[in-house]
């Protein structure tokens, strides 16, 4: 059954990244994107490549905040493994990657796998609230966006708002949270308030991240860190292609491909990746043909190098790949 369950999610990403490269390259002049991608300025594209990688250890060093244990962990094997579980996400469909990321640090470091996909789990939700703080706030900045998408920001990021608060009630005063979840559910059927309150308790259970002041402050110092950084490697990346872009343009893009990489997919993302970007730049009158070649482009800079990157720290940890996509993770 979970066989069968596994496959028709593969299908169904397979199937979403066919649909979506159908609509994000319908209409593309294929030989002016060509030659789009001819021109680039290489200098602007390599220090994009450069700094988009070399960004990913902060990234790392931010997990450990979110893994919930006190043992000291060591940077270099937190850093081997997110690239490691990187390149695998360029691999295997399924977010594998992000399964394979938490088995290589647990069996490098010893420690209890369920812990660090509780962490895993944690930093996901962390990324997709931080995505829609991005989104909300860039959208603000650009002028020429409609006004649509200023509407549909600012109703998300309420939405999101309302769920943090929830979210850290639930975590940091869970009797008192739940008690008032169980005062809710009354008007609902008893068996069906029951399984809602079972699920909203093993979802809690399943959240990882290291409950004190200092962890918390400083993944939220990390986060800023990050998307600070990949921000400037899109802006580099538009600047390549000669787009007249702004750091809240950069910050658009960004935001809008983390929700790209949300939806189910073939490996990498590949289709809603690249729907999202030319969605996002024609909506500020960016060419459609122009922003096809830049999701290209910018596609290649996240997955030739991290390829490179992940078989080093690959070969660094000493890790069986085999091992662990074929036996631990089927367990997992």
């Amino acid at each position: 059954m979970k066989k069968n369950k596994k496959l028709i999610y593969i299908i169904l990403g397979i199937l979403i990244s066919i649909v979506s490269l159908y609509y994000a390259f319908r209409g593309i002049d294929l030989e002016k994107s060509i030659e789009i991608i001819k021109n680039v300025d290489i200098k602007y594209v390599i220090f994009s490549a450069i700094v988009s990688n070399a960004i990913i250890p902060i990234r790392a060093i931010r997990w450990d905040c979110f893994i919930p244990i006190r043992k000291k962990i060591k940077k270099s094997s937190l850093i081997a493994s997110v690239y490691i579980g990187y390149m695998c996400n360029n691999i295997f469909p399924a977010k594998l990657g992000e399964v394979i990321r938490a088995y290589t640090l647990g069996q490098k470091e010893d420690i209890n796998k369920a812990s660090i996909l509780a962490s895993v789990v944690t930093e996901r939700l962390f990324d997709v609230i931080t995505g829609v703080i991005m989104l909300s706030l860039s959208v603000i900045f650009i002028p020429t966006l409609p006004k649509t998408i200023l509407y549909i920001a600012i109703f998300v990021s309420s939405i999101s708002a309302v769920g943090v608060l929830v979210l850290v009630l639930l975590v940091s005063k869970q009797v008192f949270a739940f008690g008032i979840l169980e005062k809710i559910l009354k008007i609902l059927p008893k068996n069906f308030a029951i399984k809602i309150l079972e699920i909203a308790k093993n979802f809690v259970s399943g959240i990882g991240f290291k409950n004190d002041k200092l962890h918390i402050s400083l993944s939220i110092v990390y986060t800023i860190l990050y998307w600070f950084g990949q921000s400037i490697a899109c802006l580099l990346m538009l600047k390549a292609f000669s787009i007249e872009s702004s750091f809240p343009l950069a910050i658009f893009v960004i935001a809008s491909t983390g929700f790209g990489f949300a939806i189910p997919s073939a490996p990498s993302g590949v289709g809603p990746f690249e729907w999202v970007i030319i969605f996002a730049l024609t909506q500020v009158g960016i060419d459609r043909t122009l922003a096809a070649s830049f999701a290209i482009m910018y596609h290649m800079i996240g997955i030739l190098p991290i390829m490179v990157l992940g078989f080093i720290s690959t070969l660094f940890l000493g890790i069986n790949l085999k091992s662990a996509t074929k036996n631990k993770l089927e367990n997992n």
